[in-house]
């Protein structure tokens, strides 16, 4: 899946993805999805996400969705961008932001882990 966005004055500028054969990809999870986790028993499941692309200044480059699979990708110049996930309802679930270079001619794959909260909720 590739997915790009582009609002209008003041928003993401588009990423001209022609020729570019550069990204990010990876997979978005959910987790703890079970109270007790036990052997052989995931207690984890993919994810559907909005991810925020941000560049070095911190202004988003664009916003990709995770599919039904938790998986994502986006066509990106070479560069240093952060992977910001946007939080699931209030405040959780929630992922911490992930810094990711990408090299010219590769895709560099990552996972984000969204925390559910409930080990607090013990």
């Amino acid at each position: 899946m590739v997915a790009l966005s582009a609002c209008g004055p003041g928003g993401p500028s588009p990423v001209p993805s022609a020729a570019l054969d550069s990204g990010i990809r990876g997979f978005v999870q959910l987790g703890p999805t079970c109270p007790v986790e036990t052997r052989d028993v995931p207690c984890t499941t993919p994810y559907v996400a909005v991810l925020v692309i941000l560049d070095l200044d911190d202004r988003e480059v664009t916003r990709i969705s995770s599919n039904d699979e938790g998986l994502f990708q986006v066509l990106l110049p070479p560069g240093e961008y952060t992977v910001a996930p946007t939080p699931g309802g209030d405040s959780l679930p929630s992922a911490p932001p992930q810094a990711v270079s990408v090299v010219a001619g590769s895709f560099t794959e990552i996972e984000i882990n969204y925390d559910t909260g409930i080990r607090g909720a013990e």
